[in-house]
Parts: C-alpha cells; sequence; structure tokens
C-alpha cells in the first residue's frame, strides 16, 4: 500500500506540472509609459515594427501615469491581413484602475515584423504610451499600449536599451533600432532622463521598463549627461550605474555601459561640467571590460570634446542619423 501511494504521488506530481508549464512571453516591443494629451477621436491606429516573431499575442495596457480610471471599448490586432479581437478575463472591454496595468488575453496569432494594433477608448481619453513615430509606422502615438508580448518565439530573449533622448531619439532614426541582433531589442529612452537626477530617473524606474520581464537577458545603459548637465557630481552619477548594475546582477541580466557622448557647444556645456564627464567615463572604461565606446566612436579627432560635423544633429548634443549608424555598429546583444 505504501509503495502504491508513493507511486500515485510521483505520477500526480510529476504529470500535471509538465501539463500546466507556464507559458513564455517574450515582450518584442514597448513603450514608456507617459503623461500625453487625450486623442483627438475615438479611434487609434498604428503599426508598431516589432522586435521578434511569435506564434501568439497579447497586449499590456498602461494606466500607471493615470489618476483617474479609464476605458478602453474595443482593441484590435492585426499581421498578416489576419484580424483578432483581444479580450480583457473574455470581455471586450476593459476598465484600468489609476496607478494600475492590465494584460489581453492571449490570441493566436503568427506575427513576424509588424503588428497593427486599433484601440477604440471614449472620447478625450489621455492615450498614455510614449511611442514616437521611430518607434512606430502610422502614428506618432499608440493609445494606452505599453507592451506587445508574443509566445512561440525563437529569440534568446529581449535586450532593453535604456537612457535619455539620444535613446528615445527624436527623429525617423534610433541607435536601438538599428542594432543588429538576434534577441529582440526594446527602447526604453526618455528624453530628459537623468540617472539619479529629476522626477523619475533610471534607478527608479528600472523595473518597471526595463527588469519587467524574465525574458530580458540584456540591458544596454546610455545615461548621465541630463544629471551632469544639472550639477550632480560624477560621483553620484557612478553610484547610480552602481545601483543599476547591481540589482541587473541581482536579476541575472547582464548589463552593457556606454560612454557618455561629446557635447562641447550645448546650451549647458562649461568646463567644470565637461570635466565630470569624463571622470565618468574614465570609471565607466576602467570598470567594464566590455565598455561601449560612444565617447571615442563620435568624437570630433580635431576637437575631442566635440561632436565630429558629420555626426552632429545641429545642437551639439544630440547624434544625428548617421551617428545612430555608428553607435548601432558597436553594441553586440
Amino acid at each position: 500500500m505504501i509503495i502504491v501511494l508513493a507511486l500515485l504521488l510521483v505520477c500526480g506530481a510529476s504529470g500535471p506540472h509538465e501539463r500546466s508549464a507556464a507559458i513564455r512571453w517574450l515582450p518584442v516591443w514597448q513603450a514608456v509609459p507617459t503623461l500625453s494629451t487625450s486623442v483627438p477621436d475615438q479611434s487609434v491606429r498604428s503599426t508598431v515594427d516589432l522586435g521578434a516573431g511569435g506564434t501568439s499575442v497579447r497586449l499590456r495596457l498602461s494606466n500607471l501615469m493615470g489618476v483617474t480610471p479609464v476605458r478602453v471599448e474595443q482593441v484590435t490586432v492585426t499581421a498578416d491581413g489576419v484580424s483578432r479581437q483581444l479580450t480583457f478575463g473574455r470581455s471586450r472591454s476593459v476598465t484600468i484602475r489609476p496607478r494600475d496595468e492590465v494584460h489581453s488575453d492571449a490570441v493566436q496569432l503568427k506575427v513576424t515584423s509588424r503588428l497593427q494594433i486599433s484601440t477604440y477608448t471614449p472620447a478625450g481619453t489621455p492615450c498614455q504610451a510614449r511611442a514616437h513615430r521611430m518607434i512606430t509606422s502610422a502614428r506618432s502615438y499608440v493609445c494606452l499600449v505599453s507592451a506587445v508580448e508574443v509566445a512561440g518565439f525563437t529569440a534568446p530573449g529581449a535586450a532593453v536599451m535604456f537612457g535619455d533622448s539620444i535613446t528615445e531619439g527624436e527623429r525617423d532614426d534610433t541607435w536601438p533600432s538599428l542594432v543588429e541582433s538576434d534577441h529582440a531589442i526594446l527602447n526604453a529612452g526618455i528624453s530628459g532622463n537623468g540617472v539619479v537626477h529629476g522626477p523619475a530617473p533610471m534607478i527608479t524606474r528600472l523595473h518597471r521598463d526595463v527588469l519587467h520581464s524574465d525574458e530580458v537577458r540584456k540591458v544596454v545603459l546610455l545615461g548621465g549627461i541630463n544629471d551632469i548637465q544639472s550639477d550632480v557630481s560624477a560621483d553620484s552619477v557612478i553610484a547610480g550605474i552602481r545601483t543599476i548594475q547591481l540589482r541587473c546582477r541581482n536579476e541575472g541580466v547582464q548589463l552593457l555601459v556606454g560612454t557618455l557622448t561629446p557635447w562641447r557647444g550645448w546650451v549647458n556645456w562649461t568646463q567644470a561640467r565637461e570635466r565630470q564627464r569624463q571622470r565618468t567615463n574614465d570609471w565607466i572604461r576602467a570598470t567594464f571590460p566590455d565598455a561601449i565606446d560612444f565617447d571615442a566612436a563620435l568624437r570630433d579627432p580635431a576637437d575631442p570634446l566635440r561632436l565630429r560635423p558629420e555626426f552632429d544633429s545641429g545642437d551639439h548634443l544630440h547624434p544625428n542619423g548617421a551617428a545612430f549608424g555608428a553607435m548601432a555598429r558597436l553594441v553586440r546583444v
């Protein structure tokens, strides 16, 4: 009797466990939640470029920045001419509480490189998602959609590019969008963001915008120039990068750190602040053997404190499209 019971316990533990193995969801596109103006009409349609494909799809909708509930009446996704209406707990509509987010139910849909998303909400609904034209193909924003996730994927995982406006981009291209990788590349840049300075610095939004999935394998960090131009010391920036390094290590995620790019000529440049940038870069090079030397790649040989003229967008701080290509070629993830 004891032997039979033991066998039953073993079988009961192993069989169901194998059948109920958790589905793995890979984030293949994301938009950092942000405050936004209301939509001009009730329907927003966007086409997003995905970092990898899969056989099933679900969306994450965000009201993390909201102070009132938002109502979503209908969400539809389309790939290669095949459309699926999404549900939320089997309901076509969902109300998202303030400071909260929801996942849709999964639908079977084969996706490769692009996904069309249509959200229908009451007029005046704030569209909280940070998505400029370089990460959407149709509109300059998406409505409430903060992530696309797929199951049945073949990518080894996701790699998140983490930074400020140089990472987020302000034009048709970004350097993250040009990185060649087997991983799904995600953009978690926010214009004006600092490592430790500001209302939502990188050290506080790391888990929300970067380490939000078990499928995130690598993080590329490029940040600190906004801290420095706000008179934050190099030591404080370094301490912030160390904090990010420790948290990534605790999650088993590889952190790659880029040096801060040249910026002499920018309105806030001073010699004192330049010394803080140099101190930060010296520490990055000494601390990370695999540091990505964006500074060396973009600086003008005739004046190493400035961007190369062919890489300067015109304001002497933000690299242009040609520079983005050079930066992307340095990144190996």
